[in-house]
């Protein structure tokens, strides 16, 4: 027979309610008092019933709907005009937004480059704010790896690999399978001597999936010298690089070098194909990494963790990856 609710409460003389709330993690509840009720719980064999849970989860919901929850989502590097003028970002938060409003929750973008703006004035405003997580954007420096919010009030959810800490649970484009698939959409097209020409930062900020891809799924079997990752990129250092290894191909991670091949008449001119595909930019055929995708991974994490009552830096951060496609 299976071990209920009311079988715990009853043996450690407190309500069920009290119960339900402690396994769930509620903050209301006692630290000493929800490590003992876990306790108890572990010993006499609860497990919970997957079918109630569901029900609760559906009740949240319908709340939600009646009066929509707000969540956070966070700009750590970028204030609103630069965010504004990205075609990226704001495909990023369009797919968070619509993802959020489907399950029943409103989305609020705050800025932490704003004036006056700390993480932990930030803290303080959702708080206030009974907003109970947030999505953090792509951190893109070293000196901003370090947010200091106080995270053990929130659930929370960062963009992208980065230099992010603490750990947090993460969503990402899948960047390993991005070069993969431009490398082998290549190789069908009779490609060769493809070259790869990133900046290093960006490249080791995602734990250099993309060199590595590039090297495992190259057509030639020894394509070193045709990968170039450079700690400052420089036009002159392109075009000596590009003549010096009669490129057929270069594969960028963004548009860098979309200006640069103007500079090689037409005739010698490699084909450009782009890691970041931009629908500003449909004549540069490459990877679209979904940016609406990578958002609405995001709240469904983040909303996981909500219905869950999962707060503060998680013991075991999970990786979600999400998958992009090609763009002839």
């Amino acid at each position: 027979m299976s071990v209920t609710l009311s079988d715990i409460a009853r043996q450690l003389g407190i309500s069920k309610m009290t119960v339900s709330r402690a396994l769930r993690g509620e903050r209301h509840v006692g630290a000493s008092m929800r490590d003992k009720v876990r306790q108890v719980a572990e010993e006499m064999g609860y497990r919970p019933d997957p079918e109630i849970a569901k029900l609760m989860t559906h009740m949240r919901r319908t709340r939600a709907k009646a009066a929509p929850r707000t969540l956070a989502f966070v700009w750590a590097e970028r204030d609103a005009e630069t965010i504004t003028a990205s075609s990226w970002s704001q495909q990023l938060v369009l797919g968070a937004r619509q993802q959020a409003q489907k399950l029943g929750f409103e989305l609020e973008e705050f800025y932490l480059k704003a004036r006056g703006m700390t993480g932990r004035r930030l803290s303080g405003i959702l708080e206030a704010r009974g907003i109970p997580g947030f999505i953090l954007s792509p951190l893109l420096s070293r000196s901003r790896g370090h947010v200091s919010m106080e995270w053990e009030k929130f659930s929370s959810v960062v963009i992208g690999l980065g230099y992010a800490r603490p750990a947090l649970h993460r969503v990402h484009h899948h960047h390993f399978l991005g070069m993969m698939t431009a490398m082998r959409m290549l190789r069908k097209l009779g490609h060769k001597r493809i070259g790869f020409y990133c900046g290093s930062t960006i490249n080791e900020r995602m734990f250099r999936a993309w060199s590595a891809s590039f090297l495992a799924h190259h057509p030639l079997a020894r394509p070193e010298g045709l990968l170039a990752l450079r700690k400052s990129p420089s036009k002159a250092d392109f075009l000596v690089w590009v003549k010096a290894e009669k490129l057929e191909v270069v594969v960028d991670g963004g548009h860098v070098v979309e200006d640069w091949l103007k500079a090689i008449p037409e005739a010698r001119r490699p084909r450009h194909v782009t890691l970041a595909w931009r629908a500003d930019h449909p004549d540069v055929p490459g990877i679209d990494q979904q940016a609406d995708v990578l958002g609405s991974a995001a709240v469904d994490l983040l909303v996981a963790q909500y219905q869950q009552n999962e707060r503060g830096i998680p013991g075991a951060p999970r990786i979600v990856m999400t998958e992009g496609v090609w763009r002839a």
